[in-house]
């Protein structure tokens, strides 16, 4: 049997104010939101730009859980993923990641 995972991605845009930033963010946002159900393996997914303004916040976050290891790798190189990069890419100065086994 396998584990579900957690996949958590943050991002800070490279935009030169809070308003460039929030509208990387948004379009970020959009074109994860733009896959939702099109990705198999994909159990859940929330996308939310940052609401309040803070020294350490980071401007974009993803949650998703998949079913799987062999989900989220599959994911990984799946075309709408992948098509996300190339929007995301020009836009982020920085981006973390932690992926984690889902205990219910």
């Amino acid at each position: 049997m396998s584990t579900p995972l957690v996949h958590i991605v943050l991002w800070r845009m490279n935009g030169t104010n809070l308003q460039e930033r929030l509208f990387q963010a948004k379009s970020a946002a959009e074109a994860f939101e733009a896959t939702r159900g099109r990705i198999e393996g994909v159990h859940d997914m929330q996308v939310g730009v940052n609401v309040v303004d803070a020294p350490d916040a980071w401007d974009l976050a993803l949650c998703m859980r998949f079913e799987s290891k062999a989900d989220l790798d599959a994911y990984q190189s799946h075309p709408a993923h992948l098509e996300i990069k190339k929007i995301i890419g020009p836009m982020r100065m920085e981006r973390k990641q932690v992926d984690f086994e889902w205990r219910p």
